[in-house]
Order: C-alpha cells, then structure tokens, then sequence
C-alpha cells in the first residue's frame, strides 16, 4: 500500500465542500476507484412533521388538515 499522499484536482474538493455546504440533513458520499476519487453522491433526507395514529397510518400534526396536500 501507497502512504505517499495525493493531491486532489482542486474542482473535485470545491465540488464536495459545494455539495457539503448545500445541505441541511443527509450525506455526501464520495466513491473512490484505484485511489482516484470517481464519484461524488448528495443523499438529502426530507422529513416532513407527521405523527403514527398506532393503526399503521399516518396523521398530520395539531394544526395541519392533510398532509398530501400541505396548502390545505
């Protein structure tokens, strides 16, 4: 194994902070190949303020009348 470090093209670290700084909840995922960065995924979790009624359903929180629709 090669210790000896490798310098990273400057437009693929300016797109990982991009990606970092862009989100809120989730994960960047960076997939190397032969000690090349090849890849560089943005996974972002959308959680939306939902409560189990206990039947396997969900109901909208206090306040809110369906949650398909959030306009409603």
């Amino acid at each position: 194994m090669n210790c000896k470090a490798r310098e990273i093209e400057p437009h693929i670290v300016t797109e990982i902070m991009r990606c970092i700084a862009d989100i809120s909840y989730g994960e960047v995922v960076v997939t190397i190949h032969d000690a090349r960065i090849v890849q560089v995924e943005r996974r972002e979790k959308r959680r939306f303020d939902l409560i189990e009624s206990g039947k396997g359903r969900l109901k909208c929180k206090q306040g809110q009348t369906d949650f398909r629709n959030p306009e409603k």
